[in-house]
C-alpha cells in the first residue's frame, strides 16, 4: 500500500499544471543533527505551483516551511497553522511565502521545522511530463515523461508513477477520478522507461473502451486537456514509506496563489546573453566572442530586486544594480580562457536573497585568429601554369572570403578579375581568374583581415608572389641527338622556345663522352632567332663520341629555368 493513494485532503488540493525538465543535482544534507532526512512526516511538493503541503502536525505546532538552494534559503512560510494536521503553503487556505514567491525547481531542498533546528526535510523530485496523455486508438492512451535521480541516471522504478486526473468525474474503467500506472502490478496502467539507461519513460493506458454519463470514452477523457490532467510523480527514497512525494502538473502555472498569497514569484533574472558589443561572432545569436572580459545583459524577474550577479562556470564574475528599467549589464570581472562557458545569472531581492536563473547561456571564447596552412601556387613557385586557380587553405572556417579580401595582381599592379569561391568541407578559397594570366610574368595574391573566423579574429593581412610559365625549352639540336659521321668542324647549336639569358660558357658546354674532358669552345646567343651556338676552338677528333650540355641556369625573362638537357653525337673521319 502506497500512503500517497489515500490523501482526500491533499488530492483535492491538486490542480493541473506544467512541468519543467530540470537536472536534479545530488542533495547534500545541510549540518542541523535534528532534522532528519527524509523524516516522519509527509512532505508533497508541486514544484510547477510553488506549493509545499506537509502532514503530521499537532494542532500546537506552528512550522516553517523553506526551500534551500545550493544551501541558501530562497523561501520562507512560517508560523503555519495546522488544519487537520495538514500545513500549506501557496494554496487557498493555507499560508503563504514571506516577500517573495520561491520558483521550486528540481533538486532544491524542502525543509519544515518545529523549532529552529527540529524539523525534517526532502529533496525535490526530478520527474516530469513531457508528453500529457495521448490517445492512441479507441481504447489506449500513452503519457511520456522523463525521470533523473540524483546525480544523472535512471530513478528506482518503484519510487516512478503517473497519474491522469479527471477533472470532474470518474472514469468509468475504474470508478475513480485517476488512473494510474506505476511498475507495480495491479495498477490502472504500466510505466517503464524506454530502453536501458534511458531516462525517459512512457506510461501506457489500455482497455480505456468504458463510456461516462458525459459520453465521453475513458480514452477521450484523459487525452482531454479540459476534462483531464497529466502528472508525473516521484514516490519518494522509499515508496513504500511514502513520506516524500514531489508531484509535476503538466501546464501549472506557478507564482503566488491569490487572492490570500501575493508574494511576486522569484523567477530568478533572464538568461544572460551577450551584447552586441561582445557577440563578435558572424551571426547574431552564435554566442561566439573573442572578447576574453565580455559584456552580457538581460532583465531582472522581481521589480523591487536591487542587484544581479553574474556567474561563469559557477564562478562569481561580476555584479551591477539593476537599472530603471529592469534591466542589467554585467562584464565579466575576470579573463575567461578559450573554450567554452556556461553563464547564469542571479537578481538578489532588497532582503538578500538571491535567485539564480532558470536558464544559463554557453557562450564561446575564441581569441585565435586564422592562418593559411597552404597556399598554391606556392610562394615564390616559377612556371605556374597561365590558366591556373589560386587557393588558400585556411586552419578554421572562416568568413569574409571574396573578391575584396582575396585579390590576384598582375605585375603591373592591377587587379585581375577572379571570382573567389569557398569550400566549408576543406576550408578551400579559391580564386578563378576570369582571364588567361601573362606569360612569364610575376603575379601577386593578397589576403586581407577581411577574413576573420567564426568568432571575429581577422586573418593577418599577408601576400605572396608566383611566376607564370611556360618555362622555356630547346626545340631543335644540332648535330642531333646520336647522330653520327658529323663534321669535325660544326658547330653545335640549340635553338630555345623563348628569349633567355644567361647563355655563355658554362651554361652551354661540350665534352669527350668516353673521358668528360671539356672541349676549349665559344658560345654565342642570337637574341632574335633564340639559337645558342657552341663553336669548337679546335678541331673534333674523329671517331668520337662527344655530349653537349645545355644549363637550367639559362632563365627566361620572368625568372624561369630552362628544361636543361644532355645529348650526345659521334664525329665522323
Amino acid at each position: 500500500m502506497k500512503p500517497a493513494r489515500n490523501r482526500p485532503r491533499l488530492a483535492a488540493a491538486i490542480t493541473a499544471g506544467a512541468l519543467v525538465a530540470l537536472a536534479v543535482p545530488t542533495t547534500v544534507v545541510p549540518a542541523f543533527a535534528v532534522i532528519s532526512d527524509p523524516g516522519t512526516h509527509i512532505i508533497t511538493v508541486f514544484p510547477e505551483r510553488d506549493m509545499v503541503s506537509a502532514e503530521g502536525y499537532a494542532a500546537g505546532d506552528r512550522p516553517t516551511i523553506q526551500v534551500l538552494r545550493g544551501g541558501t534559503v530562497i523561501g520562507t512560510a512560517s508560523n503555519l497553522v495546522p488544519a487537520e494536521g495538514i500545513v500549506e503553503v501557496n494554496h487557498p487556505g493555507g499560508g503563504c511565502w514571506e516577500g517573495t514567491t520561491p520558483d521550486i525547481r528540481p533538486g532544491d531542498v524542502v525543509r519544515v521545522l518545529t523549532a529552529p533546528d527540529v524539523g525534517d526535510q526532502t529533496f525535490v523530485g526530478n520527474v516530469i511530463v513531457t508528453q500529457p496523455a495521448t490517445k492512441i486508438n479507441a481504447s489506449t492512451v500513452v503519457m511520456k515523461g522523463t525521470a533523473v535521480a540524483p546525480g544523472g541516471g535512471q530513478l528506482p522504478a518503484d519510487q516512478l508513477e503517473a497519474r491522469v486526473v479527471a477533472a470532474n468525474q470518474s472514469f468509468a474503467s475504474n470508478g475513480r477520478r485517476t488512473l494510474r500506472a506505476s511498475a507495480a502490478a495491479g495498477d490502472d496502467g504500466t510505466i517503464a522507461y524506454d530502453g536501458p539507461g534511458l531516462t525517459t519513460w512512457t506510461a501506457t493506458w489500455t482497455g480505456l473502451g468504458g463510456i461516462g454519463a458525459d459520453g465521453l470514452t475513458d480514452a477521450d477523457r484523459a487525452a482531454s486537456r479540459t476534462n483531464s490532467e497529466s502528472r508525473g510523480m516521484w514516490l519518494g527514497r522509499d515508496a513504500a514509506v511514502g513520506n516524500e512525494v514531489t508531484i509535476f502538473e503538466y501546464a501549472a502555472i506557478g507564482g503566488p496563489a491569490g487572492p490570500e498569497c501575493t508574494a511576486p514569484l522569484a523567477k530568478g533574472p533572464s538568461t544572460p546573453d551577450l551584447t552586441a558589443a561582445s557577440d563578435t561572432g558572424r551571426l547574431n545569436a552564435d554566442n561566439i566572442t573573442r572578447n576574453t572580459t565580455p559584456t552580457f545583459a538581460g532583465a531582472v524577474a522581481l521589480a523591487d530586486a536591487a542587484s544581479v550577479n553574474l556567474y561563469i562556470d559557477g564562478v562569481p564574475s561580476g555584479s551591477a544594480s539593476v537599472g530603471a528599467n529592469g534591466s542589467y549589464s554585467i562584464t565579466s570581472s575576470r579573463a575567461l580562457v578559450n573554450g567554452r562557458h556556461t553563464v547564469t545569472a542571479g537578481e538578489v531581492s532588497p532582503g538578500g536573497i538571491e535567485t539564480r536563473s532558470a536558464g544559463s547561456l554557453a557562450v564561446t571564447v575564441d581569441t585565435v585568429a586564422p592562418s593559411v596552412t597552404a597556399k598554391a601556387p606556392a610562394i615564390n613557385s616559377l612556371m605556374v601554369s597561365q590558366t591556373a586557380n589560386v587557393t588558400a587553405t585556411f586552419s578554421e572556417p572562416v568568413a569574409g572570403v571574396g573578391f575584396a579580401a582575396f585579390n590576384l595582381k598582375n605585375s603591373a599592379g592591377a587587379v585581375i578579375a577572379a571570382p573567389v569561391t569557398w569550400n566549408a568541407t576543406t576550408r578551400v578559397a579559391t580564386a578563378n581568374p576570369n582571364v588567361t594570366l601573362t606569360a612569364d610574368r610575376k603575379h601577386t595574391v593578397t589576403l586581407t583581415s577581411g577574413i576573420t573566423d567564426i568568432a571575429g579574429n581577422p586573418i593577418a593581412a599577408n601576400s605572396w608572389v608566383f611566376t607564370t610559365g611556360p618555362r622555356p625549352v630547346v626545340t631543335a639540336k644540332s648535330p642531333a641527338a646520336n647522330a653520327t659521321g658529323v663534321s669535325r668542324t660544326a658547330n653545335v647549336t640549340a635553338t630555345i622556345s623563348e628569349g633567355v639569358t644567361g647563355v655563355a660558357n658554362g651554361t652551354f658546354a661540350l665534352r669527350n663522352a668516353a673521358t668528360g674532358a671539356l672541349v676549349s669552345y665559344a658560345v654565342g646567343y642570337n637574341t632574335t632567332s633564340h639559337v645558342a651556338t657552341l663553336n669548337p676552338n679546335v678541331t673534333l677528333a674523329a671517331n668520337t663520341r662527344y655530349t653537349a650540355a645545355i644549363s637550367a641556369n639559362i632563365k627566361d625573362a620572368g625568372g624561369n629555368p630552362l628544361s636543361g638537357q644532355t645529348w650526345s653525337f659521334t664525329t665522323g673521319r
